[in-house]
């Protein structure tokens, strides 16, 4: 399908010699060929960057962003639009897939993305520090933020809120793109206060009357100084006097900005007006701009999630084997949600919390059934857990359901709220390990550090969906705080599951296999990565190889470990996790402490570096961690095969052929 005015704009310089009059037209061809790209191909999060093509490129047109202003997206799901305006439209076709571009800012990619951001609430913070800068080398720049409705209620985007609207002189642009939804809809007494605005007359007229303001201080002082400030502080106490108390205009006055809108996001002129308005602003202003996420694909099929990401298309993906040769029972997130329907039904102490993902963690579901039971605090993971805590004082058994990359934000609050007076309560870290196509940004490869270096907590993970279950009650019958971790991938197929082993004990590992030509001590989902692994070495060598289901990091099995060490020639641990505080960090601490041979003990996990975005079963190819990476590296360490073998499976991943020795 052509795009010819998409082709002209390929870069900023070539999107302003269009004329004004071309734009609609160019957002209406962006829609399409991102619609055409992302839902027929490469998957992606589909609904925020519809939703700011009009924005996206109002922004481009005005301001020069690479060598004088700058703009922080927040999160980056609204950034494929800034991609294509910013020299990647021929690459769009990779997105988010192995050794292609980033679903997120990258500065690796383009001298026009100045962060990596997939965090929600960040942009503020980074913005204000720019617009700060700048103030203090006397650059005239303009420095932009642009933040979603669901965002701006995380911690950090309200502390940088606070923070900036107490500066003066300073050319700091906060957009706030309303779209009444984060992932899904947005919760919480914000999304209620705007929520009021917009069913009122306010939004009608309101546009009208912050034209009159303005142009009423544009004759009121032909300079900037006291003249102007006094101005400014006139048309605040005015501006009180237009807007009800249902317009959020009143908030962000009080708070020190000027407000400006709320005006219409896909009206490419109104958007281009107000940021030639908004340069005569001698303090922080906030820019409100009314989107519709998802706009333009579906429009006339209300959907609950506002079509937040499509799926890859399985054209990309149906060359790749499976993860491991047992796979295909259900999402591990799916088993989560299958036990915590169980464990509501059978005790109503039971809650559930998750942080601004409902529908990524599966409690959606749940909450339909048990609406009073399942609560979504919005994007802030740091009172997700104090207010875990707050419940289980309360009398209740609450589950904090985050994913592993999110938790990261309540280190302090896993530290003093639970840690420290050993307050029960189960943390269910989903996408624990390598999550794909998000690439970096989203990878759960730091949990076991971040939460096993706390004293009182219990970090277990489960080999199978049946292990899933067993922890999720053992963690709610702990009286300790426990976090169990899980990836972002599918469970074995039930009729393949190993058999059950004993029931779970605290801090007992379970031999899965007997072997006397060494031994590999699995975390987790990686048993069956594992267990291929030494399938492949009997099949090709004769070795047999112990196999060991650690189920818990912390405690670890130390009186199954420690002999393990003693006899065996070599020991491996295996683990979705980076290599420093991860699993094998802790076994390595243990040998050392008890005098055992730590020469004997070779770590599987990923090495001290971030991996990026690519379908599971590649990234886990690159890092080793597949069945025929484990496989090469225990090879290598018994002498039984070349040191090349490990390129040579990497290549069989890549083009879905079979590994032989």
């Amino acid at each position: 399908m052509p795009y010819p005015l998409l082709e002209q704009a390929d870069t900023p310089q070539g999107l302003k010699t269009l004329d004004v009059s071309d734009l609609p037209r160019l957002a209406q061809e962006m829609r399409e060929f991102i619609i055409e790209s992302v839902t027929g191909r490469t998957g992606g999060h589909l609904g925020s960057g519809l939703g700011t093509v009009e924005l996206t490129i109002a922004l481009h047109y005005h301001f020069n962003l690479l060598a004088h202003d700058s703009v922080i997206f927040d999160v980056g799901h609204q950034c494929y639009p800034h991609k294509l305006l910013t020299g990647r439209r021929g690459q769009f076709g990779s997105l988010r897939q192995y050794h292609g571009i980033s679903g997120f800012p990258d500065p690796k990619e383009s001298p026009y993305d100045l962060v990596k951001t997939g965090h929600g609430g960040t942009s503020l913070s980074t913005a204000l520090g720019i617009a700060i800068a700048n103030k203090q080398l006397g650059l005239d720049r303009t420095s932009i933020a642009v933040i979603g409705d669901g965002a701006l209620q995380e911690g950090q985007a309200l502390e940088a809120l606070n923070h900036g609207g107490d500066q003066r002189d300073l050319k700091y642009l906060v957009i706030l793109n309303d779209n009444e939804h984060g992932i899904g809809p947005a919760t919480g007494a914000l999304a209620s206060y705007f929520s009021k605005f917009r069913t009122s007359h306010a939004y009608t007229s309101a546009k009208r009357d912050i034209k009159r303001v303005l142009k009423s201080l544009e004759e009121s002082t032909g300079s900037v100084g006291k003249a102007l400030h006094d101005v400014l502080d006139h048309v605040k106490a005015g501006m009180h006097g237009l807007m009800p108390a249902t317009h959020p205009g009143v908030l962000f006055e009080e708070l020190g900005y000027f407000y400006y809108g709320p005006i219409d996001g896909h009206d490419v002129e109104a958007l281009l007006e107000a940021f030639e308005n908004v340069k005569r602003i001698p303090k922080p202003v906030l820019l409100h701009v009314m989107t519709k996420k998802g706009k333009g694909f579906k429009d006339d099929v209300p959907d609950h999630y506002a079509y937040h990401a499509a799926k890859t298309s399985s054209k990309l993906t149906s060359h790749l084997p499976k993860e491991y040769s047992r796979a295909g029972g259900l999402a591990y997130t799916d088993v989560f949600i299958e036990k915590t329907f169980e464990l509501m039904a059978r005790d109503p102490k039971v809650v559930a919390i998750t942080a601004a993902m409902m529908q990524g963690t599966g409690l959606e579901t749940v909450q339909k059934k048990y609406p009073d039971r399942v609560i979504d605090v919005g994007m802030a993971e740091q009172h997700a857990v104090g207010f875990a805590q707050g419940l289980k004082l309360g009398g209740m058994k609450p589950i904090c359901a985050i994913y592993s990359t999110f938790l990261q934000r309540s280190v302090d609050q896993l530290f003093q709220e639970l840690a420290l007076i050993k307050l029960p309560v189960l943390l269910a870290l989903d996408r624990a390990g390598l999550v794909g196509p998000d690439g970096a940004t989203h990878n759960g490869v730091f949990d076991i550090a971040y939460v096993s270096m706390l004293p009182n907590f219990v970090v277990m993970a489960p080999r199978d969906a049946t292990e899933l279950k067993a922890m999720m009650d053992f963690g709610l019958e702990l009286n300790l705080p426990s976090a169990v971790r899980f990836p972002r991938t599918n469970s074995p197929k039930p009729e393949l599951e190993l058999p059950a082993g004993k029931p779970l004990e605290l801090g007992k590992a379970e031999v899965l296999r007997e072997g006397n030509d060494g031994a590999v001590i699995a975390f987790g989902a990686m048993v069956y990565h594992a267990l291929d692994a030494i399938e492949l070495i009997e099949e090709r060598y004769g070795k047999k190889l112990t196999l060991v289901n650690a189920r818990f990091a912390k405690p670890l099995d130390e009186a199954l470990i420690g002999p393990l060490i003693e006899k065996m020639p070599a020991v491996f641990t295996v683990e979705e996790h980076v290599r420093r505080g991860g699993f094998g960090s802790h076994v390595l601490e243990f040998a050392n402490r008890s005098r055992l041979d730590a020469n004997k003990l070779e770590i599987l996990a990923i090495e001290d570096r971030f991996v990026d975005h690519g379908a599971r079963v590649e990234v886990l190819s690159e890092v080793g961690l597949d069945p025929a990476g484990i496989a090469a590296s225990i090879e290598k360490r018994l002498g039984l095969r070349r040191a090349t073998a490990r390129t040579d499976s990497r290549r069989s991943v890549a083009t879905g052929s079979s590994v032989t020795g």
